[in-house]
């Protein structure tokens, strides 16, 4: 399945556990995971991804867990992020 442009793309950044950050990203925000369809992503549990919702709102997720899916038919190479509300 190919990145879906028919819902609306949610803007997210990762910001490592040492302060650096990195995006933005455009994803699909699922419950507890976001996938990212970049090649190399610096992520990993304990990161932050902020979700930036517009109007100044911000949404912060802990990761727990990143997993790179090579292209495969029909598939873009992607990241599966699984998070969690942080706070």
């Amino acid at each position: 399945m190919e990145q879906s442009l028919s819902q609306p793309l949610d803007t997210v950044y990762i910001v490592r556990i040492d302060g650096t950050r990195f995006g933005p990203f455009e994803t699909q925000l699922e419950p507890n995971k976001a996938l990212i369809w970049e090649v190399t992503l610096n992520a990993g549990a304990g990161d932050t991804l902020e979700h930036h919702k517009g109007a100044g709102v911000v949404d912060l997720y802990a990761i727990t867990n990143t997993h790179f899916q090579p292209q495969m038919s029909g598939v873009q190479a992607h990241y599966t992020v699984r998070l969690r509300k942080a706070g």
